[in-house]
């Protein structure tokens, strides 16, 4: 980074991070987004045996970056000392091995991959479930639901195509649904590779703009995720529905979890727009 502002590729790292944390408390700026060194904070949670283990990854983006490491802190209320040394070692020393492009999005997906052995390790005196049965747990299989927006398609044929190859690919149920101008997606899955399919879409060129030129998605999300129980969602495969009506969208929200949802947030969208019944 050079002059007196970060440039575009931080930028555009900056806020596909936003888009993808944005739970409540996930993503935080410790500096002025416009700062030639941006400091942020982002925070992930974990799935223990008695509690949720909570982690915090703290950066800061020096001139020169990504050419130049960024500085990264780690820091949790629910892990040992020891263990936070452990995983601060090993993600400084993966960052060392990525090339020189915006890497924080890798970072964080190496942390979230490694941190069930550090968990194994430093919960094993404390936790009545043997170390397998903690790791299944905690390493992103737990299935999770999210509910994404988007604002448009203008190139639809090449965007859905797309979207479906990359749900197939991350092993992704759900619904691409339309409703007059009204694009939802559900994703049912592995929090990891939720994760993942939202850092695509930010991240590659998905649709054109106004002028026909390939650009990346700048307009989508994330309205609502949640970890499910088992059973209490049946999606079996990702579909993609054309909704005529407002009441034809509503039938695809069925059973207890998908019907909050679509009163939780889909009816607000709906009130946002003039949409025929």
């Amino acid at each position: 980074m050079a002059g007196s502002e970060i440039s575009e590729e931080v930028a555009d790292e900056l806020q596909a991070l936003q888009a993808i944390y944005c739970g409540d408390g996930e993503f935080c700026m410790l500096s002025d987004p416009d700062a030639r060194v941006p400091m942020f904070c982002v925070s992930t949670k974990y799935r223990g045996c008695h509690d949720t283990i909570s982690i915090a990854a703290s950066f800061t983006l020096p001139e020169g970056y990504p050419r130049t490491l960024p500085e990264i802190s780690l820091s949790s209320e629910s892990l040992s000392r020891g263990a936070i040394s452990k995983l601060k070692e090993g993600i400084s020393a993966h960052a060392r091995t990525l090339p020189e492009a915006p890497m924080v999005l890798q970072l964080m997906t190496w942390l979230e991959e490694n941190i069930t052995e550090t968990l194994d390790q430093d919960l094993a005196e404390v936790c009545d479930t043997p170390k397998e049965s903690l790791s299944k747990e905690v390493d992103g299989e737990d299935l999770w639901l999210a509910l994404l927006h988007l604002d448009h398609m203008r190139a639809r044929g090449k965007y859905v195509k797309t979207i479906v190859k990359w749900t197939k690919e991350l092993s992704l149920t759900g619904r691409l649904l339309f409703q007059e101008r009204l694009i939802l997606i559900l994703l049912l899955g592995s929090m990891k590779n939720i994760k993942e399919y939202i850092t695509r879409q930010r991240t590659r060129s998905v649709d054109v703009d106004s002028a026909g030129r390939s650009c990346k998605e700048r307009m989508l999300t994330v309205l609502w995720e949640e970890r499910l129980q088992e059973g209490t969602v049946s999606l079996t495969q990702f579909e993609v529905t054309e909704c005529r009506t407002v009441e034809q969208l509503k039938d695809q929200f069925t059973g207890d979890v998908l019907e909050r949802v679509y009163s939780e947030h889909v009816c607000t969208l709906l009130q946002k727009q003039p949409i025929r019944t």
